[in-house]
């Protein structure tokens, strides 16, 4: 089967800068030399990263060796820290690697009423920073005229202001961290902190799990900050182990650090994905599908379509995993059909002692038939063998299970960049199971596709040059009514096939018992009637039919039935439907709670936040249900 191949993506990286807007003149220049060393440390070593993926390395197996590595820096395009930083990283350095470079803006508003009202007292440092930006995009924030410091004659204007001004700066900063993958923070250690600022950014950023460069006014030194702990007292690095240090950072932020505990399968894993085509369709996936068909109802599902940026990937993840799902399922299921097979042969095989005189069969006859029987039962089980051994050997499940993790991963990158945000939640799956290790290079794969995307790749809305606007109640709307509801109804379609299926099994194995007591019941009333002498008064023929044909055949179906009740339960076990009905059932309760709280944002202006909080929401809510399912649900095929 063929289809688009995704291309590989390049390496790239996009920082976060937040720093102050007053530096003294003495600070500048102990500055400037630092955030040059950032600047330089971590470019260095994505060109060092790249260059490794050229020779073939393992990094080739995500990335695009004939591509230069992107470096990306996002500031606020405010006096003092942005645009120091952006004249710094812009510099035409001929000692600076050689990355491409790109300077983007996330700023609160409109840039006019910026300009006007931030208030931005270097206009002109301004104008020169946005016109070098590739992207600016401009939030839904109210920012009027400072009110000047609050105070006891402080009106109710004054306060509505500060109160627009402080939610304005702070939706910056979020939408900010939404946009990068590593914060540089330049903060003053004398300095409070406000709404929004430095501080308040620098805590996000840990609390998203995001590492932070900190760079302190009048401390030419970096620290690097891990969690709130190395906040309150930061550790300097010595000048010696800085660049090291990056580097490490910046390797394990791209994932070349840290082997996974399975490379072979890994390795296929990448390989496969990458590949110029798909495993063609097998008879076991039409079973499969025949199969769970029939609990199936006839609504169209509609299905959700990814940007261009990530269409691709996502096609190429849904369609191996649905590939994966239906063979492993189709292989259990021929698997415990074969077995009833072969229970049958076995019996047809007893039951020709008993029936040769009838059958008229001569020795020689008997002999040819339990031979074919015998070859047929040797052929059935090797076959059963087999494809226990292809499901374990090509690991189908664990196949399956991880590009479902991935889809769902890339299914987020549909949704988020509409409220601004081009980074989905962190999987924070505990590591209950050796499968996480797998989840995390299914991550590391995730992030290098995300990575490689600018935001005027994706995010929707109003444009003016490179002003990027998103509209914040398209954003809610579109989230609550395609991703929200679509999952919701998604999960009550995928509950109801697992009840009927589930139903269904039950509902047969019980007849199947029942017919199989009904069975031992007859075969006990012929022999009651040839204990008791009984059956020698019945009409010619039948009393010798009963007894050389009627009670071999009735102790045949005695055993194959209850064999058959065997495999409906394995199927029912390894197809997991009654405890993926209630998984289904829970996410639709959690993603009707979500819904509920959407609708309250009804009732006043929206703002591109509330779109991000339930984006966000349901991101992690569904992460989360589907790392838990890959870690669970991925496992061997069992004996038959």
């Amino acid at each position: 089967m063929t289809q688009d191949a995704p291309d590989k993506p390049r390496i790239a990286l996009s920082l976060a800068l937040a720093g102050k807007r007053r530096i003294p003149p003495s600070a500048v220049h102990g500055l400037s030399e630092t955030l040059t060393q950032v600047f330089h440390a971590v470019a260095g070593r994505l060109l060092s990263l790249s260059e490794s993926a050229a020779t073939g390395d393992a990094l080739s197996l995500r990335f695009a060796a004939d591509m230069r590595p992107r470096l990306t820096l996002i500031t606020g395009l405010a006096d003092g820290a942005d645009q120091l930083a952006g004249r710094i990283f812009l510099n035409p350095d001929p000692t600076f690697p050689d990355v491409e470079k790109r300077l983007g803006a996330i700023i609160p508003c409109r840039q006019a009423d910026f300009v006007a009202n931030s208030p931005v007292r270097d206009a002109a440092g301004f104008a020169t920073a946005a016109a070098a930006c590739a992207f600016i995009v401009e939030l839904d924030g109210a920012l009027p005229p400072s009110p000047g410091p609050a105070g006891d004659g402080d009106g109710p204007e004054a306060r509505r202001a500060r109160q627009d001004r402080s939610r304005a700066f702070s939706d910056q900063s979020e939408i900010l961290l939404r946009q990068a993958d590593l914060l540089i923070a330049i903060d003053d250690p004398a300095d409070d902190g406000r709404v929004g600022g430095t501080r308040q950014t620098i805590r996000a950023a840990l609390d998203m799990g995001m590492p932070v460069i900190l760079l302190r006014v009048g401390h030419d030194d970096i620290a690097l900050v891990r969690s709130r702990a190395d906040l309150e007292e930061p550790a300097a690095l010595p000048e010696e182990h800085a660049r090291q240090t990056l580097w490490a950072l910046v390797g394990e932020m791209v994932g070349a650090s840290g082997l996974p505990r399975d490379i072979g399968y890994v390795r296929d894993f990448l390989i496969e994905f990458y590949g110029p085509s798909v495993p063609k369709r097998e008879g076991l996936n039409w079973l499969w599908e025949f199969f769970e068909g029939r609990f199936r109802d006839r609504a169209r599902v509609t299905s959700d379509e990814a940007a261009v940026a990530y269409q691709f990937y996502r096609k190429r993840a849904s369609l191996l995993s649905a590939h994966y799902a239906s063979l492993y399922r189709g292989t259990f299921l021929m698997g415990y059909a074969l077995a009833v097979v072969a229970v049958l042969l076995a019996v047809g095989a007893l039951a020709m002692f008993p029936l040769r005189q009838p059958l008229g069969l001569s020795v020689r006859g008997l002999e040819a038939v339990l031979f074919l029987f015998g070859a047929g039962k040797l052929a059935v089980v090797v076959q059963i063998l087999n494809l226990s051994n292809r499901a374990n050997r090509q690991r189908l499940a664990h196949r399956a299970a991880d590009y479902r993790y991935l889809s769902e991963r890339l299914r987020t990158m549909i949704y988020l960049p509409h409220a601004g945000a081009l980074r989905s939640p962190y999987n924070w799956s505990l590591p209950y199971t050796t499968r996480v290790s797998t989840q995390d290079m299914i991550d590391r794969l995730f992030t290098s596709i995300v990575r490689q995307v600018s935001p005027e790749d994706v995010t929707p809305g109003p444009r003016e040059g490179t002003a990027l606007r998103p509209e914040a109640s398209e954003a809610l709307a579109l989230i609550r009514t395609g991703w929200l509801a679509g999952q919701r109804l998604y999960h009550e379609r995928n509950r109801d096939i697992q009840k009927r299926m589930s139903r269904w099994i039950e509902g047969t194995g019980r007849r199947l018992n029942q017919t199989v007591i009904g069975i031992v019941v007859v075969d006990l009333i012929i022999a009651g009637l040839g204990v008791t002498g009984l059956i020698e008064h019945l009409p010619t023929g039948i009393g010798e039919m009963l007894d050389n044909g009627g009670t071999p055949m009735l102790i045949a179906l005695a055993a194959i039935l209850p064999a058959a009740v065997a495999s409906l339960n394995g199927v029912q076990f390894q197809s997991e439907c009654s405890r993926l009905a209630d998984r289904s059932e829970h996410m639709v309760n959690q993603l009707r709670q979500l819904e509920d709280k959407a609708g309250l944002a009804r009732l006043r202006p929206v703002r591109i936040l509330d779109a991000l909080r339930l984006g966000e929401d349901i991101a992690q809510t569904t992460i989360d249900e589907v790392a838990e399912w890959s870690a669970i649900y991925g496992k061997d095929f069992i004996e038959i």
